[in-house]
């Protein structure tokens, strides 16, 4: 019944994201939409990727591509695709609520390796706005820096200039924090460091070779980080933090 629970709403979800684009792009968009209403999972899904290759990418369709993926029983796909939504449009509780569904038909229960709390925090809050927003944030914080200083020296009074002075302190160590946060959501962009397993399960080999020591094996949907690459294989890291290596094929980098 979990299924039920998901956001079924994406007939105008993100419409405005392609009313803007050519023609082409919309009748894909206009037509994914139409298979999806009509339970045909598998042609949305076509239509969805077609907009991929021509070039077109966005939280609103990585969302549906989402929802279509679950629908169609791809478990691995649509957690790919959630996360992909997710770091364009961090805050989207839709998103993240059927994130947390599909994670749930996931056979690997990994536990966390346990960290102190204020990093967990700092992460949680950079993580809640998107790249655009925290840069957007941090060019307002700048502003009102450079007010606060032009206060503190043109100013006459001594009280107005105390508040020019701690104002722009307190500004100016928020704007390098909300800088260093869109910094690091962009990285996470641009140059992905985690990947989900696609296949239905996947060996963890102990050195980046077939004929090397099984470690463990993960399933479909298993979040991992990567650390490093040799060749064909990537050294992955579990939420767990035990480590080994897989075949390229068997992962996707979100």
């Amino acid at each position: 019944m979990k299924k039920l629970l998901l956001i079924f709403a994406i007939l105008s979800a993100g419409y405005e994201a392609v009313t803007a684009q050519p023609a082409a792009v919309q009748r894909l968009w206009s037509n994914a939409n139409a298979a999806y209403a009509q339970a045909d999972y598998k042609q949305a899904i076509t239509y969805y990727d077609s907009i991929q290759m021509l070039g077109y990418t966005g939280h609103d369709l990585y969302y549906n591509l989402g929802n279509a993926y679950f629908r169609d029983g791809k478990i691995g796909k649509s957690i790919l695709n959630y996360e992909r939504a997710l770091d364009l449009r961090p805050a989207d509780d839709d998103a993240r609520h059927n994130l947390s569904v599909a994670n749930s038909y996931v056979k690997d229960k990994i536990d966390n390796v346990p960290e102190f709390f204020l990093v967990t925090w700092v992460r949680s809050l950079r993580m809640s706005l998107s790249s655009n927003a925290w840069a957007a944030i941090s060019l307002i914080l700048f502003a009102i820096t450079l007010s606060a200083v032009l206060l503190y020296l043109l100013s006459g009074r001594l009280a107005i200039r105390k508040t020019g002075f701690y104002t722009g302190i307190i500004a100016l160590l928020l704007f390098l924090l909300s800088l260093s946060f869109s910094s690091a959501e962009r990285r996470q962009i641009l140059h992905p460091e985690y990947a989900i397993v696609m296949h239905s399960s996947a060996s963890v080999k102990s050195s980046p070779d077939n004929g090397s020591k099984e470690l463990f094996i993960i399933h479909e949907g298993t979040k991992v980080k990567v650390v490093r690459e040799i060749g064909q294989w990537k050294e992955i890291m579990i939420a767990d933090g035990n480590k080994g290596w897989m075949n390229s094929d068997a992962i996707e980098m979100i």
